[in-house]
């Protein structure tokens, strides 16, 4: 039988304030790496001391929590819970919608505390470090796919006229079946973004695995679209719309002599 072992404790940061008098002989080199997950509401606690290593009150200290990518952008500025009832210790809560559009890896964090509208780090170590580094990880939850973002639209002539008008336009492929995917019934929340186009457009899919001029593609969705349109969103639902053999998606259109519309861009979210 294959045992599994877990373990209950704090994600815990040594902060400290007051460093001017800090005996050499108690001094912290350095502040350990936090690991936090996306996906996760992921709470920290911070262990606050003085310069004699002893934990200070912080009744009243008005801290905050600031968050910052690779390249010293902000994140998120949080504030910091000190009614926690333990003499030192302080709460932070990171929301996991914070780092929905982050990607993996090394943040940057600073504590400060803000008095008479002045603000002031607490250091992360005895050596006067301000801040320290988080791993930001995934993978330790199930996260939304990507959306598929389509810019790419070829044309051929109709019906082989040599005059380039009217012309049938055909976005690039979009994969809406995963090789893995579990789900039978989902939802595709599709965006259109036009550009002074005026003409109607059809939502196609297919079940082949590969797409090749002979690929045949089924309509499951028409409509019209007028120059005045900027944004147009529609859902599409497995077993009303399509169905769950179903693996590509692409936008075919007409574009009407001598015209000049076009998608900027279609958004797919699976």
């Amino acid at each position: 039988m294959q045992k599994i072992s877990s373990y209950l404790y704090p994600n815990r940061i040594i902060c400290n304030i007051d460093l001017a008098s800090s005996p050499l002989e108690w001094r912290i080199v350095y502040q350990r790496n936090i690991k936090l997950y996306k996906g996760l509401t992921n709470d920290i606690e911070l262990d606050i001391k003085n310069a004699e290593q002893k934990r200070l009150d912080i009744t009243g200290l008005t801290l905050n929590f600031k968050l910052m990518d690779q390249l010293n952008q902000e994140i998120a500025d949080l504030e910091v819970d000190t009614t926690t009832g333990i003499k030192g210790i302080a709460r932070v809560s990171i929301p996991a919608d914070t780092f929905d559009f982050v990607d993996p890896q090394f943040l940057k964090y600073t504590l400060y505390k803000t008095e008479n509208g002045v603000e002031t780090p607490l250091y992360g170590d005895t050596q006067f470090g301000v801040g320290g580094t988080i791993d930001l990880r995934a993978g330790a939850w199930p996260t939304a796919l990507p959306p598929i973002v389509i810019k790419t639209f070829l044309y051929t002539d109709v019906d082989g006229v040599v005059a380039p008008w009217p012309r049938n336009f055909f976005s690039e492929a979009a994969q809406i079946k995963e090789p893995n995917q579990t789900t039978e019934t989902t939802s595709l929340e599709v965006e259109f973004i036009p550009n002074l186009l005026n003409t109607t457009v059809h939502v196609q899919v297919t079940e082949s695995d590969v797409i090749s001029a002979g690929t045949e593609w089924r309509d499951i969705d028409s409509f019209a679209v007028t120059s005045v349109d900027t944004s147009l969103v529609k859902t599409y639902t497995t077993g009303t719309h399509h169905t769950s053999d179903d693996i590509w998606l692409r936008v075919k259109y007409q574009l009407p002599y001598n015209t000049a519309g076009k998608f900027d861009k279609i958004i797919v979210r699976r």
